[in-house]
């Protein structure tokens, strides 16, 4: 073909002109200088970032008539071969298709010869992750000591999977991702070059979806340039592309924000029928609202480095309308969302749902506040001592008749009967201390005071003390089923220091059996009636912090 792609016909002829590479480029031109170059050399990093366009300036540095020497003149045979590829002293193999010991025997038995024309025998050798491990092992001795003339230069970009042996004799140069505003300015100069109209914007996005790769913007803007030869702007290469409009993204974003649902949901429709890719669209709403938290955060000038100072300015702007704490609980929740959205078999429904549920992230209470809430509650319960108990009252012997409820909705919350103190009998004038010997009976038994505090004392005479549960018939059941009568009369007996017949007091017995059937749970799976829930401290408790109802009542075989 007569047409050469940009990525070759660009592509760096010295060390000057790789692009974000400086550390690797000036070691080894130092190394040419003080002729200390090593026998093998393994570079590392992402895709289209120059490893293996530095192999060859190394190897024409290397065969140079003019050196070694760190700037190879382009002109000579042994120079143009190796741009060219045509060498046959320096040999370019693809590790991925010549991966099997056979090829690696193969080169061991050519490396014994000298070069044919140039001082050194160079084989670079490209994804060399991809080789097997015979292939490796029988790599190892011809790397560790090859002949004079021979050098090695490796390139992958998975390092993790090069063996120690084989990492271990090479010198390891770790290849970066090149910054966005290098690769635009790169991307600025061919345009000009090739007499192009671009729009800073547009190169901006090209370079924002290389990713670093100098190859990738480069085949990008190739593409772009194929669809308009005379002038790139940004909404081509949004079209040629398929980016989503960048104002479609910060709209999103402060729809999500502002926890404004409807706009949220139109823009999602305008996303899906415009046919854009909803994992992509995702991805630049996260990118969006990681720069503005590293705006708010003040993380160096210009870390999004993919806006224009305009939008900065833009963004700083509104950055004070939300807090950095509720961006980074959004932030934390969208990049959880993003494996999610992938395996969705609907993914317009689960972005929809995501988005929706990211923007009422502010609703949420915080765990401290909700811990803080249920402490001060748990103080002002025992500084009142009116029948409430602790979350903790309830007996272990009776925890599988405890209710469970869900879905929880503001409610009112009911009122309990207060104790007015009487006394009946020989007593007469004197209320019975109900609040002491509660006290009394917590420091003994407290399951026991938690069943008491639902009743109301009072002496029928002298000797016999009445406690009423006609308000409470439950917690009298729950008394009685745990054979807590007889620690009653003994507590009674210890605290007055007499003798004291005790009889608690409940519903008749044709409602005491209604009730039961009704309000107890059984064995096959009857309801708890929701007024008999709403009597328990702990449910009241529960109700004030979050500020709920009891909607149903689930048995624990239920759950």
């Amino acid at each position: 073909m007569s047409y050469l792609v940009l990525a070759r016909k660009c592509r760096p002829q010295v060390f000057e002109e790789v692009l974000g590479q400086g550390h690797v480029t000036r070691t080894l031109q130092n190394a040419l200088k003080t002729n200390r170059t090593a026998h093998a050399y393994l570079f590392s990093g992402p895709r289209g970032v120059g490893k293996t366009t530095v192999a060859r300036i190394l190897a024409k540095a290397l065969n140079c008539q003019e050196g070694p020497t760190p700037v190879p003149c382009n002109r000579c045979v042994s120079c143009q071969e190796i741009t060219q590829g045509i060498s046959l002293d320096v040999q370019e193999i693809d590790g991925a298709s010549n991966r099997g010991i056979d090829d690696i025997r193969e080169l061991r038995e050519s490396i014994k010869y000298l070069p044919a024309r140039s001082r050194y025998k160079i084989y670079i050798i490209d994804e060399v992750h991809m080789l097997t491990g015979e292939a490796f092992n029988a790599l190892l001795k011809t790397l560790e000591e090859p002949p004079r003339h021979a050098l090695f230069i490796f390139a992958t970009t998975e390092l993790n999977k090069v063996p120690l042996t084989i990492y271990s004799r090479c010198q390891v140069f770790h290849f970066r991702r090149v910054a966005l505003n290098a690769v635009v300015d790169h991307l600025k100069t061919l345009c000009a070059r090739e007499g192009v109209e671009a729009d800073e914007r547009a190169l901006r996005l090209i370079a924002k979806q290389a990713e670093g790769s100098v190859r990738d913007s480069l085949s990008l803007l190739d593409q772009i340039l194929a669809f308009s030869p005379e002038e790139i702007t940004e909404e081509k290469v949004q079209e040629i592309l398929g980016f989503v409009d960048r104002r479609i993204i910060n709209d999103t974003a402060w729809a999500v924000l502002e926890n404004d649902g409807k706009r949220l949901l139109s823009r999602i429709a305008e996303v899906y029928e415009f046919g854009y890719d909803l994992k992509q669209f995702l991805r630049d709403l996260v990118d969006y609202l990681r720069n503005l938290l590293l705006i708010q955060l003040d993380a160096g000038e210009g870390s999004p480095a993919d806006f224009t100072p305009e939008e900065l300015a833009e963004m700083r702007e509104k950055a004070g309308k939300v807090s950095p704490e509720v961006l980074e609980e959004v932030l934390h929740f969208l990049v959880r969302a993003e494996g999610e959205l992938r395996r969705a078999p609907q993914p317009r429904l689960a972005l929809e749902m995501t988005l929706l549920r990211a923007a009422r992230i502010k609703e949420f209470v915080p765990v401290e506040e909700v811990l803080e809430r249920l402490e001060r509650t748990k103080e002002a319960s025992s500084d009142n001592g009116k029948g409430k108990t602790s979350s903790f009252s309830a007996p272990p012997q009776v925890r599988e008749e405890e209710p469970f409820y869900s879905n929880p909705s503001p409610s009112p919350r009911i009122a309990r009967p207060e104790f007015e103190g009487e006394r009946e009998g020989s007593s007469k004038g004197d209320p019975f201390p109900r609040e002491k010997f509660l006290e009394f009976v917590r420091s003994r038994y407290l399951p026991l005071a938690a069943y008491l505090s639902h009743g109301v004392p009072r002496w029928a005479e002298d000797n016999l003390l009445e406690w009423d549960f006609r308000e409470e018939p439950f917690q009298l059941r729950l008394l009685e089923a745990n054979g807590n009568q007889k620690k009653l009369e003994d507590l009674v007996r210890e605290f007055f220091r007499r003798e004291i017949r005790v009889v608690c007091l409940g519903e008749d017995k044709k409602a005491a059996k209604a009730n039961k059937k009704s309000d107890l749970p059984s064995p096959r799976g009857k309801r708890l009636s929701i007024q008999t829930v709403l009597t328990q401290p702990q449910i009241k408790d529960l109700i004030d912090i979050f500020q709920a109802e009891v909607a149903e009542i689930r048995l624990p075989q239920e759950r």
